[in-house]
């Protein structure tokens, strides 16, 4: 288990503790589920352990138990589980059992067998009712106030934003109080590009939202098609770097730790993946 303190100056009203999780990538299935989904628990929960499986469920029990004893809440930053399925569903009820946590979906709480087709709204309404029904309605959109200090968790996955959930934060950064939000793919910016790109070749994919197109240009065509920004996600980049109240940015999508800025000086913070025992402890201020 490994976690990291960070200080955090947000401009609370009186110093708390926040933890942030990501990554989980929790692969179980069962006899409730076909054999594929069988197949593909184990070859998952194989590869994030190198080949030892239960590794997965130790890891993640041990930093929620360290989380469930502090008593402090936690930000959760997506891909809690690795696919749907109905062993993945009844862990993740029962996961949070005593921890106070706000949680932003992750594309993989949508994923029904990992990069079998193309994600986008459509494809994630087939098991919206199922994760939903698992993890509440806030995965797509939550506030809550700690201290002063507003808490927002959001889903931008696939790398994109809609028109619904941008009011909806635009809305809830109108009055001016700190805030701290919390999603599952990190924002572009020059810094976070350079550490995530460093010592890679030019064709790998940055896997962050809104990332310039110029810099999208030598992926190979399905990573393009999906990274590629919209309009609306180029605008809502451009808010959350001027948006004065929004104090930090904290996600995850990437399995290791980085801390950089927006290029308008925003720190943004992504956590290591939780799937290799990795955590980070906030002291916010």
């Amino acid at each position: 288990m490994k976690i990291r303190k960070i200080t955090l100056e947000v401009g609370a009203s009186a110093p708390f503790t926040l933890f942030h999780m990501s990554d989980n990538h929790i692969s179980l299935a069962d006899g409730r589920d076909n054999e594929r989904k069988q197949n593909l628990a184990k070859r998952r929960a194989d590869a994030f352990t190198a080949g030892r499986p239960h590794r997965l469920q130790e890891r993640t029990e041990e930093l929620l138990a360290y989380v469930r004893e502090s008593g402090h809440p936690m930000v959760h930053t997506g891909d809690m589980i690795d696919f749907t399925s109905e062993a993945n569903f009844d862990y993740a009820r029962r996961a949070f059992d005593g921890i106070d946590v706000m949680m932003a979906a992750g594309n993989h709480e949508f994923s029904q067998y990992v990069g079998e087709a193309w994600e986008d709204e459509a494809y994630k309404a087939q098991s919206m009712a199922a994760v939903v029904g698992t993890f509440s309605d806030r995965i797509l959109f939550g506030e809550r106030i700690i201290n002063g200090v507003k808490i927002i968790t959001l889903d931008n996955n696939y790398y994109y934003i809609t028109p619904l959930l941008f009011d909806k934060l635009k809305a809830a950064l109108a009055d001016g109080m700190p805030a701290v939000l919390a999603m599952h793919t990190p924002l572009y910016s020059a810094d976070m590009y350079e550490q995530v790109m460093a010592g890679k070749a030019p064709d790998a994919p940055p896997y962050l939202f809104a990332c310039p197109e110029e810099k999208l240009r030598a992926l190979e065509a399905k990573r393009n098609r999906q990274q590629i920004p919209d309009a609306l996600s180029t605008e809502f980049l451009h808010f959350c770097e001027n948006c004065p109240n929004l104090k930090a940015v904290l996600a995850g999508h990437l399995h290791e730790f980085f801390a950089s800025r927006l290029d308008s000086g925003i720190p943004q913070y992504i956590a290591g993946g939780a799937c290799g025992g990795e955590m980070i402890e906030y002291t916010v201020l």
